[in-house]
C-alpha cells in the first residue's frame, strides 16, 4: 500500500488539492484528504505535479516499431503495450486495419488469448474495416475493401465485447440487421471511412450505430447543401473520436466539434508503428508513408495514420484549441472509458478503480511517470 501526495488530482469528476490517491494491489483503495493517509501506507511525494487517470486510446494502428496488422502476435501486444505506456497510456485498442478475413480471424483468437494473461492493458479490438466505403477508404488497401457477411459478423459477435469492443463500418455498406447484431452483442458499431449523405448516416444512427471514428478523415466535407457523416454526426451525437494532431484536424476544427459534441467527443492517435522510434517511412494498406515532420502521408498525399500520442494530444487541447485541462483529461480517460462501456472500471480517481495514472509535470504536461496496475514506473 502506498499514498501518492503533493499533487492536483483531476479525479475524472473534481479536482482535489490537500489530498492523496492510496493505492493497494492493482486497485485504489481510497482518495482521501492528505491528513488522513493510513499509516502503514508508504508516501510518495509527487512534487507539486498533476495526478490524473491513465489515458486510454480506442485506436491504436501500432507503435514501437510493430504494426499489428502486420504481425498479429501476443508479441506484438507486449512491444505496443512497452512502447505506449511511457506517453501515459494505460489502456489502449490494438486496431486491424481492411485486410483479409483470416487475418480477422486470427486478430479475435489472438486478443482473446491476450486478454486471460493481460486483459487490464489490451482492453480489446478495433476493427477498422474491411467493411468501408472505397471512395473513403483513404490509405487501406482497394483490394482488401469488402461487404460485410453474415458469417464473420456472427462470428465477432460470438467472441463479444471483450475481445471486440469497436467495428468501423461505412453506414451505406452496412446492413442494420448487421448492426443491430453487433451492437445487441454489446460491441460498439462506428461510423467511418464512409460516403454516406446525411440522411443515410442519421438513419443508420437513429437504428443503433452508436459511434463516430476519427472526426472528418475518411468522410465527405461538410458543405452546405450536403452536410454528410460529419453533419449527422453534429446533429446525432454519438460518442465521436477526434485526431488532436494538427494534421488530420485543424484546430479551429476540433473547437468546432467540441462546442458541438460537448462531453461526447473523445481522442484518439491513429498512431503507426513509427510512434515511439527514428522510423522514417513504414508500409500501411499496401503503399509506402513517408514521416516527415510530424506528418505520415503517402506520396500522392494521402495521410496514412499518425505520429500522435495521448499526452501530446492532452498538451495540443490545452495549448492549440483552449479547451480547459479538466475537460482535456476527461477526453483522454473517462469519456473513452464511457463510450466503450467500462468507466466503472476505468478513466477516473476513485475506490475501486483499477490504479492505471499519470503523472504530468504542471507547467510543461509532459508526463513524468506512470502508475500501471498499482506499479509506480518512474
Amino acid at each position: 500500500m502506498y499514498a501518492l501526495t503533493n499533487c492536483t488530482i483531476f479525479t475524472g469528476l473534481k479536482i482535489l488539492k490537500d489530498s492523496a490517491v492510496i493505492i493497494d494491489n492493482k486497485h485504489i483503495l481510497n482518495v482521501v484528504n492528505k491528513n488522513s493517509i493510513p499509516t502503514r501506507a508508504e508516501i510518495i511525494d509527487l512534487n507539486n505535479a498533476i495526478l490524473a487517470p491513465g489515458f486510454i486510446d480506442l485506436q491504436l494502428n501500432g507503435c514501437g516499431g510493430r504494426f499489428f496488422n502486420d504481425d498479429i502476435s501476443e508479441e506484438t501486444l507486449d512491444i505496443m503495450t512497452e512502447a505506449i505506456l511511457p506517453t501515459g497510456c494505460t489502456s489502449f485498442l490494438p486496431t486491424l486495419v481492411s485486410g483479409p478475413e483470416k487475418d480477422i480471424v486470427k486478430a479475435l483468437e489472438i486478443v482473446r488469448k491476450y486478454r486471460e494473461k493481460n486483459g487490464e492493458t489490451v482492453l480489446g479490438l478495433h476493427l477498422e474495416g474491411p467493411y468501408l466505403s472505397q471512395k473513403r477508404r483513404g490509405i487501406h488497401n482497394p483490394e482488401m475493401i469488402s461487404r460485410p457477411n453474415d458469417k464473420m459478423i456472427s462470428l465477432i459477435a460470438k467472441y463479444g465485447p471483450e475481445v471486440t469492443r469497436i467495428c468501423t463500418m461505412a453506414p451505406e455498406k452496412v446492413e442494420l440487421r448487421h448492426v443491430e447484431q453487433l451492437e445487441n452483442a454489446g460491441i460498439r458499431v462506428s461510423a467511418g471511412h464512409s460516403a454516406a449523405s446525411c440522411p443515410q448516416a442519421r438513419k443508420m444512427f437513429k437504428a443503433g450505430i452508436s459511434m463516430a471514428t476519427h472526426l472528418f478523415n475518411g468522410m465527405e466535407p461538410l458543405q452546405g447543401r450536403e452536410p454528410s457523416l460529419v453533419g449527422a454526426i453534429y446533429l446525432e451525437k454519438p460518442w465521436t473520436g477526434i485526431i488532436a494532431d494538427g494534421v488530420h484536424v485543424s484546430w479551429d476544427n476540433i473547437e468546432l466539434a467540441k462546442n458541438i459534441l460537448q462531453n461526447k467527443l473523445f481522442c484518439i492517435t491513429d498512431a503507426t508503428s513509427a510512434v515511439g522510434t527514428d522510423i522514417t517511412e513504414f508500409v500501411l494498406g499496401n503503399q509506402t508513408v513517408y514521416v516527415k515532420d510530424g506528418k505520415c502521408s503517402a506520396a500522392d498525399g494521402t495521410i496514412g495514420g499518425s505520429m500522435l500520442t495521448m499526452d501530446k494530444a492532452v498538451f495540443n487541447c490545452v495549448n492549440h484549441v483552449g479547451i480547459e485541462l479538466a475537460e482535456t483529461l476527461k477526453m483522454t480517460s473517462l469519456y473513452p472509458a464511457r463510450a466503450i462501456g467500462i468507466d466503472s472500471e476505468y478513466g477516473m480517481i476513485a475506490p475501486n478503480y483499477h490504479a492505471d495514472l499519470v503523472v504530468l509535470d504542471h507547467e510543461s504536461l509532459k508526463v513524468r511517470s506512470v502508475v500501471k496496475g498499482g506499479k509506480l514506473q518512474l
